[in-house]
């Protein structure tokens, strides 16, 4: 667990120290004494992004200079070397105005700060946009041909369509020694690619349910 950095272990990857602000996710006991604990990554990460909105809305800033110069103050940081990291991560210059909230934008900064924090990036793209959405910036909506589960229907779908073009070949299979072996082992085939593409759906529900995705 001590090679766990620390913004990881508190589900609190931007390092918010504690102050009185209330915010949502908070875990019920905070036993650290300078940082936020948050009960799972997603709330942390909410967290980080609404600090960062807050700078452009409250405060107007909208460059990586200023963001990090105000995030991570030179009395206590290298600022410079803070702004090189993350202009390069998002290969822009330090002072190319920036929108946080701009999806990509604010994920992008959310994601170069995290790395930076922590020297390591280990959330998936799952948990940063359900940190995102929690603070008010979703993603830009995906074709339903992209989601998990419509890909393991597919699959199951596309096995079915097989077995009755398979019953179709059987009219013709004496004629055809070769397609005839090959329909005689489709049916075993078919059925277990149908399994995966159902057990793939059961799985990517599963999955979301542990990362709190749904």
């Amino acid at each position: 667990m001590s090679n766990i950095p620390r913004g990881i272990r508190n589900h609190n990857p931007g390092n918010i120290r504690r102050s009185r602000d209330p915010w949502q996710g908070l875990a019920r006991i905070q036993a650290d004494p300078e940082f936020f604990q948050f009960e799972s990554p997603k709330w942390g990460i909410r967290a980080l992004a609404r600090v960062l909105i807050n700078y452009q809305d409250r405060h107007n800033l909208r460059t990586v200079r200023d963001v990090i110069s105000r995030w991570a103050p030179p009395v206590e940081n290298n600022t410079s070397a803070y702004v090189d990291h993350v202009c390069t991560k998002l290969n822009v210059f330090p002072n190319d105005a920036l929108d946080l909230h701009e999806y990509g934008v604010l994920r992008g900064l959310v994601e170069a700060i995290i790395a930076h924090e922590n020297g390591q990036m280990p959330y998936s793209a799952a948990e940063l946009d359900a940190g995102l959405v929690l603070a008010g910036v979703p993603p830009v909506s995906q074709p339903l041909t992209k989601s998990r589960t419509i890909q393991g229907a597919q699959v199951a779908a596309g096995a079915t369509a097989l077995s009755v073009a398979a019953e179709a070949f059987d009219t013709f299979q004496p004629a055809i020694p070769l397609l005839h072996r090959v329909v005689e082992a489709a049916p075993w085939v078919l059925a277990v690619v149908a399994l995966a593409g159902i057990g793939y759906i059961v799985w990517a529900r599963i999955d979301d349910r542990r990362r709190g995705l749904r």
